[in-house]
C-alpha cells in the first residue's frame, strides 16, 4: 500500500490550518553546483543540478525542474527566498524512480532528457516545453509570460461570537456567523502558469460543475467545492499528457486566444506535474501514481443500492429490504439517509430511540437477507449531544461552525470514535459522508444570485481558510480511511462523499454529482459531468438516479419538472432512462426526495417501465464479473470505468466534445436516451415520437449488443431505442464475461460464465478475481486470467492463471460464445454455446469457433 506523506500526521492538534506551511531558506546540501555557460543577457542564471533535475533563478523567481519518474516531471517556482518545507496533502510516495537524466546546454536552450521524454528550458524567456519520446512537442509554457506571481495577504478570519446564531437551512440547522474579524496572517502568492496549446488539441478534467462542459478548450472556470461541483486540479489532453497542480486554494482556469492559464489564489509556490501518457489513459495512470492507486471497493458495492430521502424508521428500512427479496429484485445495499437522529439535533450520531431502537438489530436483519447497510453521517455533529459538545469545547471545529476541523488529526480521531461507538460497532457496512464542502452560501433563496461564486468563495475562505478551501473533503476522507482501517482491518471502506479532491480515489471514496433536479436537460448535463469527473482521474463517480429534487419549490435548486412524482408517467420514463445509464456507472444507486424510488412504485410486473427497470437491474448483475474485472484494472493499472470517446479516439475530432455517449471499460459504448419518447409532463402522451436516437460510431467495427448486427464505424447511424433498450455497442475484438442472474453479489451459484467474444478484430481481456472484500489484494492476493482472441483463426486462448487468493475456486466453467445475429445477443443468457470449457488455471485454447 502506498504510504501517504500526509501533512496531518505531523501536526499537533492545536495548529491552525493557515499556519501549516513554513519557508525554508537553506540550499539543498546534496546538490552540486554546475554553472551554465550563459551570457549576461539571458534571463536564466546560476543553474545547478539537483538529483534528477536542475534549479535556477529567473529574475526574482526560483525555478526547479525535477524528474519524478522517466515520464513525470515536477515544475516548482517561487518568489520566496527558499522552498516550502510543507508536505503535500495529495502526494504519495512513488516506488519508481527515473533513470539517468542527461543534461545538454546550448546558447539558447537547456535540455533535460530521460529515457522516455525531454524537457527544454528556454534560457532567454524561462519558458519550459515538454517533448515526447518521438521528439514531438506536446506542451509548452507561454514564451511571453510563462508564470507570474502576485503577492497576496493571507487573511485569518475570526468569528465575532456575538453574531453566531443557529438558523434553519435546507440542509438542516446550522450555526452561521454574521460577522468575521479579518486580519492579516502573513504574505503568500497568487501564482499563475500559462501554456500554449495546439489548435486541434482537446482538454478534459478539473472535476465537474453544473455546466455541460466536456472539452475545456475556450472555457473559463472558477474552481471551488460546492454541492453541485467537485474540484480536481488535473487536466488531460488528447496529445496524451496530463497536468496536476498541487494546490488547495481557489483555482481559475482560462483558455482563450492568448493561451491557457491556471491560477492558484494562495500558495507558497507554484507546483505542477507534467505526466506523459503517452496515451490519455496512460496520463490517468500517471496521475494515480502521484496521488495514490484507487482502492478496491468490496464486490457487493457494485450491486444495486437502494436509497431515498428517507426511511423514517428502522422497521421501514427492514421491510423494504424484505420486499426486494420477496419480489426477487436484485439488491445489495439499503441506505439510511439523514434525520435518524432526534429532532432538532442535526448531524447527531445518536439515533432516535423511538424510531431506531436497536441499530444492531436493524443491521442484523438486513445482513440476514444478504444485504448491507450504508448510513449517512455529517461532519457537523449537533453541539446539543455530548459528542458534538466535546468537539466544540476542545477546539476541534472550524471557527464559528459545528464542522469538525479534520485538518487536526485529533479532531478526526475523536469524531470517528463517536461514529464508531454509536453506529459503526453495530454492523454498519458503508458510510455516506454528506455535506463535505463544508459551506454553500448560495444554497437558499428563490433565485441564484449573479455573484454566487463570490459569495461561496468568501464563505469557504472564512470557514476553512483561503489556502486550503478546496481540501476539506480530502482531509475528511483521509481521517475516515485511517480510522476505519484501524477499527475494521478486514473490511474495505466504502465512503460515498459529496465532495472530493486529488487523492480521494486512494481512500475508498466514491463521489456523486450532488443534489440535482429531475429534468431531461439535467440528465443531458449529467452525461458531461460524469465523464468530466472520470477524466479528472476520479474513477468512482456516480449520480442520484432519477434526480434528487423531483418537484418544484421556491428555492432555486429545487427545480424538478414532476409535481406528480412517481405517479407521473413522464417521470417514470425519465427515471427508467436514468437507471439505464446508472447500470454503467461504478456505483449503481437510486436516490432522491419528493417521491418513492423502489422499483414497484413504477408499475406492476408486465408494465413497460417496471419491466425495463427490472431488466436493467438484472443486466447489472449479469455484468458484475465484467465490472469487477474492470475494478481490478482500475486499481492495478490506473484504468477508468467510464471515459469520453476521445480517450480511445483522440485523433477523431468528432469525438472531442461528444457528450451524449461514453465508453464503459475498454470495449462497450453507452449511448443513453436523453429525451422523452413516450410521455411529457403530467403523463401527456407524445404522439408520433420516434423511438430511436442518433449514435456516432467511431472508426472500426462495432456490434450492436441487442441484435448482434455488425456495423462499420466512421459514421452516424439511427439506432432503435424503445423503453426496454438503451443503445449499446461493443467494439470488435472485445471479450465480455457475463454471469448468471443473481439476487445479490455474493450469491454462491457456482456459475457458468459466458465469455461473449465480439468478432471482427483481434482482442485481449483480463479477468480479475479476489476474495471480494478485505485488504488482501494489496498483498497480491488476487488472480488474473488473460484471454486472447485471434479473429483470423477463430480461436480464444485462455492463458495460465496468475496469482491466488484464499477461497479461490480452482476450476471455473466458461461458455465461449462468438456473438452474432443467432446467439449471444442482449441481456438474456445465451441459448447455445460453441464451446464449454472447464478451466483449471492451465492454458487452454478454444478453437474452430463458428463464424
Amino acid at each position: 500500500m502506498n504510504k501517504r506523506r500526509n501533512l496531518l500526521t505531523h501536526l499537533a492538534a492545536s495548529v491552525p490550518a493557515l499556519a501549516l506551511f513554513r519557508y525554508g531558506i537553506a540550499a539543498d546540501k546534496n546538490s552540486t553546483q554546475e554553472p551554465g555557460k550563459l551570457g549576461s543577457s539571458n534571463a536564466v542564471k546560476g543553474w545547478k543540478k539537483t538529483g534528477a533535475g536542475i534549479e535556477c533563478t529567473i529574475e526574482q523567481t526560483l525555478l526547479r525542474i525535477d524528474f519524478v519518474t522517466d515520464q513525470i516531471v515536477r515544475v516548482t517556482a517561487t518568489r520566496n527566498p527558499g522552498w516550502s518545507k510543507g508536505a503535500s496533502l495529495m502526494r504519495v510516495d512513488i516506488a519508481a524512480k527515473p533513470g539517468p537524466i542527461k543534461a545538454h546546454h546550448a546558447a539558447k536552450t537547456l535540455t533535460l532528457q530521460s529515457a522516455r521524454m525531454s524537457v527544454k528550458l528556454d534560457q532567454a524567456t524561462g519558458s519550459i516545453s515538454f517533448w515526447g519520446p518521438n521528439g514531438a512537442l506536446l506542451l509548452e509554457e507561454s514564451s511571453v509570460s510563462p508564470r507570474t506571481f502576485e503577492q497576496v495577504e493571507v487573511i485569518k478570519s475570526v468569528p465575532d461570537p456575538a453574531t453566531v446564531k443557529t438558523v434553519k437551512t435546507v440542509d438542516g440547522e446550522r450555526q452561521l456567523v454574521g460577522t468575521y474579524v479579518r486580519k492579516k496572517d502573513r504574505d503568500a502568492w497568487k501564482a499563475t502558469a500559462r501554456f500554449k496549446l495546439g489548435d486541434q488539441e482537446a482538454l478534459y478534467g478539473l472535476g465537474f460543475d453544473e455546466t455541460d462542459d466536456l472539452n475545456l478548450r475556450g472555457k473559463s472556470k472558477r474552481l471551488y467545492q460546492h454541492n453541485l461541483r467537485i474540484v480536481v486540479p488535473f487536466l488531460v489532453s488528447t496529445r496524451g499528457y496530463g497536468l496536476l497542480f498541487d494546490t488547495y486554494s481557489l483555482l481559475t482556469f482560462t483558455d482563450g486566444k492568448d493561451g491557457a492559464s491556471v491560477s492558484s489564489d494562495v500558495v507558497d509556490e507554484l507546483d505542477y506535474y507534467f505526466v506523459l501518457g503517452p496515451s490519455m489513459d496512460g496520463a490517468i495512470a500517471g496521475y494515480r501514481q502521484l496521488t495514490g492507486a484507487a482502492t478496491m471497493l468490496p464486490k457487493w458495492a457494485f450491486g444495486y443500492i437502494q436509497s431515498k430521502e428517507r426511511y423514517v424508521t428502522q422497521r421501514e428500512l427492514i421491510d423494504t429490504a424484505k420486499q426486494f427479496r420477496d419480489r426477487k429484485i436484485p439488491m445489495d445495499v439499503m441506505v439510511q439517509d439523514w434525520n435518524y437522529w432526534v429532532h432538532g439535533r442535526w448531524g447527531s450520531f445518536l439515533p432516535d430511540a423511538a424510531r431506531y431502537p436497536d441499530i444492531g438489530a436493524m443491521t442484523k436483519a438486513v445482513h440476514d437477507m444478504n444485504a448491507k447497510v450504508m448510513i449517512s453521517i455529517w461532519p457537523n455533529p449537533s453541539p446539543l449531544d455530548p459528542p458534538g459538545q466535546a468537539l466544540k469545547e476542545l477546539g476541534y471545529t472550524l471557527a464559528g461552525t459545528e464542522y469538525v476541523d479534520f485538518f487536526q488529526r485529533k479532531a478526526g480521531d475523536l469524531y470517528f470514535d463517536n461514529v464508531w461507538q454509536y453506529l459503526g460497532r453495530h454492523g454498519i457496512d458503508a458510510w455516506w459522508c454528506d455535506s463535505t464542502e463544508p459551506a454553500i452560501a448560495d444554497w437558499g433563496g428563490t433565485k441564484r444570485s449573479q455573484d454566487a461564486d463570490d459569495v461561496n468563495i468568501r464563505v469557504l475562505a472564512d470557514i476553512v481558510g483561503a489556502q486550503f478551501m478546496n481540501a476539506y473533503a480530502l482531509v475528511d476522507s483521509q481521517s475516515l480511511y485511517r480510522n476505519w482501517r484501524k477499527a475494521v482491518p478486514n473490511k474495505r471502506l466504502v465512503n460515498l462523499t459529496r465532495s472530493g479532491y486529488a487523492g480521494s480515489q486512494a481512500l475508498g471514496a466514491v463521489v456523486w454529482t450532488g443534489d440535482i433536479s429531475a429534468k431531461w436537460s439535467v440528465l443531458v448535463q449529467q452525461m458531461a459531468a460524469l465523464q468530466s469527473g472520470s477524466a479528472s482521474g476520479t474513477p468512482y463517480v456516480t449520480v442520484d438516479i432519477g434526480g434528487f429534487f423531483v418537484k418544484r419549490k421556491e428555492q432555486w435548486f429545487w427545480d424538478g419538472d414532476y409535481e406528480g412524482g412517481v405517479a407521473d408517467l413522464g417521470y417514470r420514463e425519465l427515471y427508467t432512462r436514468w437507471l439505464q445509464l446508472g447500470v454503467f456507472l461504478p456505483m449503481f444507486r437510486s436516490h432522491g426526495t419528493d417521491t418513492p424510488r423502489e422499483p414497484w412504485h413504477f408499475g406492476e410486473p408486465g408494465t413497460p417501465f417496471y419491466d425495463a427497470i427490472l431488466q436493467f437491474i438484472q443486466l447489472r448483475y449479469r455484468l458484475l464479473s465484467h465490472i469487477y474485472s474492470q475494478a481490478g484494472l482500475v486499481h492495478l493499472h490506473g484504468a477508468s470505468f467510464i471515459r469520453p470517446l476521445a480517450f480511445a479516439f483522440p485523433d477523431d475530432p468528432r469525438t472531442h466534445d461528444l457528450k451524449s455517449q461514453m465508453l464503459f471499460g475498454e470495449g462497450m459504448m453507452v449511448s443513453p436516451v436523453l429525451e422523452p419518447m413516450y410521455y411529457g409532463v403530467q403523463s401527456a402522451p407524445l404522439a408520433g415520437k420516434e423511438k430511436s436516437r442518433e449514435v456516432y460510431l467511431p472508426k472500426g467495427t462495432w456490434i450492436d449488443f441487442w441484435t448482434g448486427h455488425r456495423l462499420a464505424g466512421g459514421k452516424t447511424i439511427m439506432v432503435d431505442a424503445p423503453i426496454e433498450r438503451m443503445p449499446l455497442h461493443v467494439r470488435a475484438g472485445s471479450v465480455i464475461p457475463m454471469g448468471p442472474e443473481m439476487q445479490f453479489a455474493s450469491e454462491d451459484t457456482d456459475p457458468v460464465i459466458e465469455l461473449r467474444v465480439y468478432p471482427g478484430a483481434d482482442g485481449e481481456y483480463t479477468y480479475y478475481e479476489d476474495a471480494g472484500d478485505g485488504w488482501g489484494y494489496e498483498r497480491g492476493e488476487y488472480a488474473l486470467t488473460r484471454m486472447r482472441w485471434d479473429d483470423a483463426a477463430r480461436k480464444l486462448t485462455i492463458v495460465r492463471r496468475q496469482g491466488h487468493y484464499p477461497g479461490m475456486k480452482e476450476t471455473r466453467r466458461f461458455q465461449v460464445i462468438v456473438v452474432g445475429r443467432a446467439d449471444g445477443r442482449g441481456a438474456e443468457p445465451a441459448g447455445r454455446a460453441a464451446k464449454v470449457v472447464s478451466y483449471d488455471g492451465r492454458t487452454v485454447v478454444v478453437d474452430a469457433l463458428m463464424r
